[in-house]
């Protein structure tokens, strides 16, 4: 399965330049935890609803300061072609939950760890089905 067939769309993207209380009133307009802030069509930058706790309220930042400042840099990120397993692996590897996902130098999508965790559960019980099912059938009819 590919990175296509679990990501998100379209992503909630911002420019550089917004300020950090415009992104929180974005997010919270939209539903999202998470940003894309892009120059352009490209990822540059990516801010969570935890990257704001942590790095503007929690040090007493005010909310006009640039997302640019707050947001992590340089994001990992998957192309919608990619198999499930590689974003597993990036997961993996890094202290991160969520992944833009881009095509062409554009982001196109998000993939989560939540997602991929969901079609984990599915495909699960998707295979166990059919055991599940032979051994709930009584094994002696009419005993029982």
């Amino acid at each position: 399965m590919k990175v296509k067939d679990v990501m998100s769309a379209p992503v909630v993207a911002v420019p550089p330049g917004v300020t950090v209380q415009d992104v929180a009133r974005h997010m919270d307009y939209s539903g999202v935890g998470c940003v894309v802030v892009t120059d352009g069509q490209a990822a540059v930058g990516i801010v969570t609803d935890r990257d704001l706790v942590l790095r503007v309220l929690a040090p007493g930042m005010g909310g006009e300061i640039s997302i640019a400042e707050v947001m992590t840099p340089a994001p990992m990120t998957v192309r919608p072609g990619d198999d499930l397993d590689l974003a597993f692996e990036v997961f993996r590897r890094g202290p991160f939950r969520r992944l833009p996902v881009v095509e062409d130098g554009t982001v196109v999508g998000m993939v989560t760890l939540d997602d991929l965790l969901l079609h984990v559960h599915q495909v699960s019980g998707d295979l166990l089905k059919p055991v599940v099912s032979e051994i709930s059938e009584p094994q002696h009819p009419g005993r029982g």
